[in-house]
């Protein structure tokens, strides 16, 4: 039995109603394979999931960095169990009604063949692929409000010194996103209204913090009120020396002014600001923590969620200004 996008849209709004106990709220489909039912779930950080269950053992090649979608595996605890899925995530907001329609004909495919339920997941994946792709053309919502954090961490850094644009290093994909000799900040936003859970993506993420000074700092956002990307844009072009560089960077993140008007759409207000100082101690998962051949096999590739409200990171909690603390550095 197949199910239409309406019927879909039904199911996520009844899991993003259901009370917030454990990292996703879920609905069953009327779609089930051999290990369960195929559940929608909502994060709590409201990012839309399509859970298909799979073998506890069973290999499932994770595909993280897609645009549009990604792929990874899941274990979600319930009534005393634990079950396995694969779980394929909407990483773009924009594109919610193309991710209904691409969860439907998954789930068509699926009740054809139930027990290769995530053979059929990835040929649907690969037959959509060119439209997800093809759809991609400006940053989503979640996007916006990430590079929203980096630049208010930005703003404040220019105000104090008006050539530290170059310690933006984010954009190049290095590991944390500000970097000034042995001193580097991370970045991280959420615009749930609960929780204070983050994604770390891979392992080098939150390595540092030994011989030199490494911060957290995590921003709640609200989005219907406050500043726009573009504003924040405006204000950091007046402020930094060197314009080029600071264009060139935000190019790098997929940032285009050409979009100007798309992105003064997306209003952004700081509720909550933490920061955290990152050393031994803190809860993370880094290179040298691992035991045994594991980086020398290859191991890579790791991304985590981090509880910031763990007893181990509010211990690590600073009353810092962190654009000031990381540009004090020495």
């Amino acid at each position: 039995m197949s199910i239409e996008g309406p019927e879909l849209e039904k199911l996520w709004s009844a899991a993003q109603a259901e009370p917030p106990t454990t990292l996703f709220r879920t609905a069953r489909t009327e779609t089930s394979t051999p290990r369960g039912p195929v559940l929608v779930a909502v994060q709590s950080d409201g990012a839309r999931h399509l859970l298909v269950p799979i073998d506890a053992k069973q290999t499932l090649r994770e595909d993280v960095d897609g645009d549009a979608v990604s792929l990874r595996r899941r274990v979600l605890e319930g009534d005393g169990s634990y079950r396995t899925y694969a779980a394929l995530a909407l990483t773009d907001d924009r594109l919610q009604t193309l991710f209904t329609a691409l969860c439907s004909e998954i789930l068509v495919r699926i009740a054809r063949t139930p027990d290769r339920a995530v053979a059929a997941l990835r040929r649907t994946l690969m037959d959509w692929r060119a439209l997800l792709t093809g759809a991609r053309r400006t940053l989503g919502h979640a996007e916006l409000a990430g590079l929203f954090g980096e630049l208010t961490i930005l703003r404040a850094m220019v105000a104090i010194d008006s050539g530290c644009v170059a310690f933006w290093t984010g954009p190049s994909r290095t590991a944390q996103d500000f970097h000034r000799g042995t001193a580097a900040l991370e970045v991280k936003t959420t615009t749930s209204p609960e929780g204070r859970t983050v994604r770390i993506h891979g392992l080098g993420q939150l390595e540092g913090g030994d011989s030199g000074r490494l911060l957290l700092t995590w921003f709640r956002l609200r989005t219907d009120r406050g500043q726009t990307v573009p504003e924040l844009v405006d204000e950091i072009l007046e402020a930094v020396d060197d314009e080029t560089g600071f264009l060139t960077a935000l190019g790098e993140t997929g940032y285009s002014v050409a979009d100007r008007e798309t992105y003064a759409r997306h209003t952004f207000d700081i509720v909550e600001r933490r920061t955290y100082e990152v050393g031994p101690g803190f809860p993370r998962i880094t290179a040298p923590g691992l035991t045994g051949d594991a980086t020398l096999a290859g191991l890579d590739g790791i991304h985590y969620d981090l509880d910031l409200d763990s007893a181990q990171a509010a211990l690590a909690a600073v009353d810092v200004d962190p654009a000031r603390a990381f540009l004090e550095h020495a």
